[in-house]
């Protein structure tokens, strides 16, 4: 018998990568196996590669679902809310509790239409307490897209709402506070400047952390030593201290928006500096990389080099560091109000909505008040959970499977 005669290299049958022994003779089979998981994984781009990690973390398509949901409510929170936030209820609405949405009436049964029955206050000659009841003789049906108070959105002026009830009943489904206004549409309503605040501060770290991050490690010199020096000072500030001395500073007639302004500016100004240590730490270790020296080589300005080069290697560290920084700002903010020295009336937040629940006695009486610690919890746990989502996505050495 005369030996099989070797085959020239890209025949069937031909040793190659994914067929050392060349014992597949087919054409059709050896592209096969070159189209596996594998091979399709490898044709993917790097975004298709972190969204499919991402779509396969659990965790963190809870945290995208839920953060998706926080920003909807922010941003139509007006018509989410059946009454005006900073509308005051009547005396007797005061500390009204939650009501429970029912599908059951009293005299006819299930009804496909939800209703609540109103609260009726009455006083307890033992322990000398206001007591609040449903009164089940009354049936307060909910409308949804229904006429109520007036908002603007965009300009425009609306009077649409998600739901609403007759006139001379209330629908309050996390109840009221001590001037007799609704908690739900409030926390809705807070929704608004505690993510905004959060929105604005990691913004501004963000632009300015990074800059000045990849300014200081690349070009180096006495430049990096003016902006290392300026970052070690701002993070030696105490935080606390500095919100209690500028509470103490502005007058109590300062304008809202320039409280709010004012807040968002020191979080921001006591913050840059630990992101922009961490970015100038991976921008020293990315300069030495050889391409990076070839592209100097070349001639390729710096400017070039920092756009094209190094801030698409450190992108994606800034990314997670600012879906975890969110939730830090929202407590930061939360905490601030809640002390009174962060967001102030008429403005809305979570933090302060917790302000009035200050009093032991009224948080043993009228447990609601502290629902805004949902909200809270949600939100920092939505941003946590998607921060860790994005952080196993976008690792460049995890399985992909």
């Amino acid at each position: 018998m005369t030996d099989r005669p070797d085959k020239p290299s890209g025949e069937a049958g031909a040793p190659t990568p994914l067929d050392p022994a060349g014992t597949i003779d087919d054409p059709g089979l050896l592209l096969a196996s070159q189209t596996g998981p594998s091979a399709t994984a490898l044709s993917l781009t790097y975004r298709q590669l972190v969204w499919r990690r991402l779509r396969r973390n659990t965790l963190g398509m809870i945290g995208l679902v839920a953060v998706t949901l926080l920003v909807l409510i922010s941003v139509f929170a007006d018509f989410l809310s059946p009454y005006d936030p900073q509308a005051r209820g009547a005396s007797e609405n005061i500390y009204n509790p939650p009501q429970v949405i029912r599908f059951v009436r009293p005299d006819e049964g299930f009804s496909l239409r939800p209703f609540v029955h109103p609260t009726i206050s009455g006083f307890d000659n033992e322990t000398f307490e206001v007591t609040q009841e449903e009164d089940r003789s009354r049936v307060c049906p909910i409308r949804f897209f229904a006429e109520g108070w007036e908002y603007r959105f965009l300009g425009m002026t609306f009077d649409t709402h998600l739901f609403q009830v007759a006139e001379g009943c209330e629908v309050n489904l996390l109840g009221t506070d001590n001037l007799g206004r609704d908690i739900f549409s409030r926390m809705l309503k807070g929704s608004q400047p505690t993510l905004l605040m959060a929105v604005l501060v990691v913004t501004f770290i963000v632009t300015i952390g990074s800059f000045l991050g990849v300014l200081s490690g690349y070009v180096g010199g006495r430049v990096d030593m003016v902006i290392q020096r300026v970052a070690e000072f701002a993070l030696s500030l105490p935080d606390l201290p500095l919100y209690l001395a500028v509470a103490a500073i502005l007058p109590r007639t300062t304008d809202p928006v320039t409280s709010f302004l004012l807040v968002a500016g020191i979080l921001s100004a006591l913050r840059w500096a630990q992101l922009a240590r961490e970015v100038r730490s991976k921008t020293l270790s990315i300069k030495t990389i050889d391409y990076i020296q070839a592209a100097e080589s070349l001639g390729a300005t710096r400017l070039r080099i920092t756009a094209v080069h190094i801030l698409p290697n450190v992108i994606t560290h800034v990314i997670i560091i600012t879906s975890i920084m969110i939730p830090t700002i929202i407590l930061v903010e939360s905490f601030l109000s809640f002390l009174g020295l962060g967001i102030k009336p008429p403005l809305v937040s979570w933090g302060s909505m917790l302000n009035a629940a200050q009093n032991f006695q009224t948080i043993g009486s009228y447990p609601w008040v502290l629902s805004p610690v949902v909200m809270i919890l949600i939100a920092v746990l939505a941003f946590n959970a998607l921060g860790d989502g994005l952080r196993d996505a976008m690792d460049p050495y995890s399985d992909v499977k």
